[in-house]
């Protein structure tokens, strides 16, 4: 039987992945061509970058201050070790896809493992297969995913590990330390030395080297971040299509709106550690929503960012199926199951618009950057709704689901609710 269980999500991830291989076929058979591969829906950074960033050359990835990767260097070293295996950027592009697809499947076991009945909704979710061979984001998410798993087994040490590995590979994940800030409070011990200790210890680990002998290389993404101006998929480049609205000080709009949105749930969630919530729910429901805010409010949007919020929406679906009462069937406890099953079957569907519109935005942006290329495609004015359609329908289900956690009583101890 557990073979069995190890077996099903695991064929499944592989013929997602095969899925997914196949959609890119047309773009790969044609060199990745342009307009061509955004018409097909399979452009990827992958094979463009093989020879744009000098990965071709087998030269450190953060030698050239002036056209290292704009990665991490979690990434850059990732790419720059499977380019060593490829004589082309064809060839690059069909090992990092292998690299991928193992990932992906390890990604599914990890996911079934914590939630048992709702893995399938990452493995169907038409915008996550459509992602995975987009960038190298899935190599960090695995790793913070190992990052929840053990902070779940209640393993600091590896839990840290990871997470600075995340954050080594793609930076998003650091976003999530107040998160993990909140969780360690909730559970009132000594182990969050242990956490941040390893977090920062991996982090220095993999950046000190490169930070030393290849600075201007090692710096570049993060001054590329910081000057870059608004790009496609953001809020504001809506807003700028729409309405040729500009913001000066858009670092600073930004956070000053996300700490107004942040506000709205202070009372709440105050309410919800009042009443001794679970640690880990409570964590996963505020890795998500700073997730959310952060790619609803950043400078640019990119289509595979799908692959961060989605692994972690079905484990938040998870702990909302598995709240006591569920199984109730008599009296006020039945009522009471009865109740937060409704709750759990309006989540589902808020899931399903929210990837929706997730969908909704891969066809725009494809379609949009065809027409930007001189191809036949999306104008611009329907390009800024279809991000905006994508903004609001995670805005609905983030909204839902914090309702609905924030709502619900405790699962009990710290670490009850998933196996």
């Amino acid at each position: 039987m557990k073979r069995l269980t190890w077996t099903f999500p695991a064929l499944t991830a592989l013929g997602v992945a095969l899925i997914s291989f196949l959609k890119s076929w047309h773009c790969r058979s044609n060199f990745f061509a342009s307009p061509d591969s955004y018409t097909h829906l399979c452009y990827s950074d992958i094979p463009a970058l093989f020879g744009s960033r000098g990965l071709n050359l087998g030269i450190n990835p953060y030698a050239d201050p002036t056209n290292s990767m704009e990665y991490p260097v979690g990434t850059g070293y990732i790419a720059s070790f499977l380019a060593r295996f490829s004589s082309d950027f064809i060839e690059f592009f069909d090992i990092n896809v292998i690299a991928i697809a193992i990932l992906f499947v390890a990604t599914i076991h990890l996911l079934s493992r914590q939630a048992e009945k709702d893995w399938p909704l990452l493995a169907l979710a038409p915008a996550v297969i459509s992602s995975l061979y987009i960038n190298w984001d899935l190599w960090a998410i695995f790793a913070l995913l190992l990052s929840f798993h053990f902070l779940h087994r209640e393993r600091s040490d590896l839990a840290g590990i990871f997470l600075g590995l995340s954050i080594a590979i793609k930076f998003f994940p650091i976003f999530l330390i107040p998160a993990a800030v909140i969780y360690f409070y909730l559970r009132k011990d000594r182990t969050f030395l242990s956490f941040f200790g390893y977090t920062a210890l991996t982090l220095i680990a993999t950046n000190l080297s490169t930070a030393i002998f290849y600075f201007d290389g090692w710096v570049r993404f993060f001054t590329f971040n910081q000057e870059r101006g608004v790009d496609l998929g953001s809020l504001w480049y809506a807003l700028n299509l729409l309405f040729d609205l500009t913001f000066k000080h858009l670092n600073l709009v930004a956070v000053i709106i996300a700490l107004l949105l942040a506000s709205l749930i202070y009372r709440p969630l105050r309410n919800s550690l009042r009443s001794r919530a679970n640690s880990y729910e409570i964590f996963l429901l505020l890795s998500f929503l700073s997730l959310a805010l952060i790619f609803s409010l950043n400078k640019v949007y990119s289509p595979q960012y799908v692959l961060w919020l989605t692994p972690i929406a079905v484990l938040l679906l998870a702990t909302s199926r598995d709240t006591p009462g569920n199984e109730g069937n008599e009296g006020n406890k039945g009522n009471k199951g009865n109740r937060e099953n409704e709750n759990y079957k309006k989540l589902r569907a808020y899931f399903w618009i929210w990837q929706a519109g997730e969908a909704i935005y891969h066809l725009g942006v494809w379609q949009y950057l065809a027409e930007y290329s001189g191809g036949q495609g999306l104008s611009e004015p329907l390009y800024a709704i279809s991000i905006l359609i994508r903004i609001a329908s995670l805005a609905v289900f983030a909204v839902s689901v914090a309702r609905v956690r924030l709502s619900l009583p405790s699962t009990g101890p710290a670490h009850a609710g998933l196996d």
